[in-house]
Formats: C-alpha cells, structure tokens, sequence
C-alpha cells in the first residue's frame, strides 16, 4: 500500500500547481476562478452521530447566493427536524481561509453557526430552530489523519477538498433542552472548486465503531473527481483516524431513491444502503438551480483495506447522496 504525499502548504507556488492525493489538508488552498470569486464554490460539511442521534450541517457559499441547512435525526424514532435558508449574494456567511485555519460562521437574526480552526480540530458552536425546536451548545472535533485532493476539471479550473469521517467528537448540544450524549463520531468536507458550470456527483459517507471497539469513517463518490478509468480519487476509510485510498465504486440508485436499498460495490467493496428518512431540495434560482436527495439511513455489508483486512460493517448510520448543481 502505497504512502500518500504530505500536503503541501500552498496549491500553487509561482508558476507549479500542486496536484493529485495528500494526506492532511493544504494550509492555504489557493484556488482561483475565472470570472473571479462569484465563480468559486465554497462549503463546509459536517455531521456527527452520537448513539441516539445524527446532527449534520453545511455552510455553503455560490457566490451569488449563501446557503445554510441544518436538520437532526432522532436515530430511535426516525423523527426528524431541520432547517435551511438562502443569502442573496452571501450576506451573512464568512467562509475561513481553509479548513486548518481561520473560522466559518452563519450570523443571522435567530441563526448562528459557527466552526473555528483550533489546533486538534474544530470547535463548532450551534444556535439554532430545527422545525421550531431549539438546537443549541458545542462540539470539539478532533482531527486524525486527513486527505486531501486537488483535482483539474479543466486545464483553467481546480478543485480542492479535505475529506475526514470517523473522528473523535465530544458533544454538548442539546435539542429543546434534552441533552444529546456527549460521545460522538464526526465527518468533514470542505470543499474549494472552480466548479464546471454543469455538475453531478453521487456521494456516500459513514462514522461508525466496528464490533472490535475501532473507529471506522468512510467516504465514497462516483462521477466528479474521476480519474481516467472512471474511479473517484477521493475514495477512502479511516480506522481510528488512519487513512487509507480506495479504488472506484459504482452506485446502483433504486427507482425511489428516497425509500428503496442502494448498492454500492466495487474492487473489495459491497455495501448496501437503507434509508430511513431523507433530506430534499429543489433550488431554482435562474442562474444557480440544484436538485438534490440525501437519504439518512444504515450501510451494511463488507468492505476489504488495502492491507488485505476484511471488515464486516455493522448498521452504520450515515447518508447517501444524488445531486446535480447548475451554478
């Protein structure tokens, strides 16, 4: 199994763009649009899962508009609440300088989210209504070991993102004054891109602990950073923070995506998905449209390392995704 690169500290220097799969993230991912910053894509994901629930939420800067959702899932009773909201032109949304450094927050009036760069991982502070219930408190999220993936979509447009599942989360949020546990899983993108005007990705992501106690993080995508044979470079699986690449994946989508098993397979790879509630939008903005469906649910089945090891996955909470952007 091959090591990856250390990040690099820059993306590009002078006249040499940085290219290809790094462990750890790029302290200053210096990506540029042409047309200028109203061209970039910016957004920072993260979810947690505790043993009662799952909290997940993105800052998303288009340029031309800012977009914030939020929803929790009661893992026991399948309930769910959430919320979203649209910026003209971003106001209210100040994206870091990456994922290392500098802080993301979402201030508006009855809404502030917030994830400050500290020097093991993140500390994410929450206050907000989630279908009127109050979501409020504080997450520390320690780092492991990261990737990272500078893409060219084209030879004027990169992508950077940082990708990370299965790291050590201590919780202290509450939902309508009930205490969530206070131990939890996490996952991070964050994502820089000169996006193509026309984009679609599948995407899948988990945090879980396997039956001998290790965590266990994965992240799968098809159809946006392939590389020549059609296989995601961003593919990849964590135990107890320690990366390791995998090779592509194909996802099969059921007739209802929202209600029906999703197959995920590959080299040493197959894993099925079952929803148990799902996250939905459909954005028509004229020059920005999105069209998206994220079920929630549990994978299961069996993923094979690089290193020969054979892991049988429990029921792992976690999401799935199909989504086109026009932006």
């Amino acid at each position: 199994m091959a090591e990856l690169t250390r990040a690099p500290e820059r993306i590009q220097v002078g006249t040499e763009t940085h290219i290809g799969q790094f462990s750890g993230a790029i302290a200053n991912p210096n990506v540029t649009a042409p047309g200028g910053r109203w061209r970039l894509k910016e957004w920072n994901y993260l979810s947690i899962v505790t043993e009662t629930h799952f909290v997940a939420f993105a800052m998303v800067q288009l340029g031309y508009v800012a977009n914030l959702f939020c929803y929790v899932v009661d893992r026991r009773s399948r309930a769910m609440w959430q919320t979203e909201a649209l910026a003209p032109f971003g106001t209210g949304l100040t994206i870091a300088a990456s994922s290392l450094h500098g802080k993301t927050a979402w201030s508006r009036p009855g809404c502030h989210v917030e994830v400050v760069a500290i020097a093991r991982g993140w500390h994410v502070d929450l206050n907000l209504r989630v279908d009127g219930k109050a979501l409020k408190g504080t997450v520390e999220i320690e780092r492991g070991e990261g990737f990272s993936l500078v893409y060219p979509l084209s030879p004027q447009r990169l992508a950077y993102t940082h990708k990370e599942a299965g790291m050590l989360a201590d919780v202290r949020l509450t939902l309508d004054g009930h205490a969530l546990p206070n131990q939890g899983l996490a996952t991070l993108d964050w994502t820089r891109s000169a996006a193509l005007r026309r984009t679609r990705w599948n995407w899948a992501s988990t945090a879980t602990r396997l039956k001998d106690g290790r965590r266990f993080g994965l992240n799968l995508s098809a159809h946006v950073y392939d590389d020549a044979s059609g296989a995601s470079m961003e593919n990849t699986v964590w135990l107890d923070g320690k990366l390791q690449v995998l090779g592509g994946v194909t996802f099969s989508l059921p007739a209802s995506p929202a209600a029906e098993v999703w197959h995920i397979r590959g080299d040493g790879i197959d894993l099925a998905f079952s929803p148990s509630g799902t996250r939905q939008q459909n954005v028509n903005m004229g020059v920005i449209r999105s069209r998206f469906v994220q079920p929630y649910g549990h994978f299961a089945g069996n993923l094979r390392l690089p290193d020969g090891e054979l892991l049988l996955i429990p029921p792992a909470f976690g999401v799935v995704e199909d989504h086109l952007a026009v932006w």
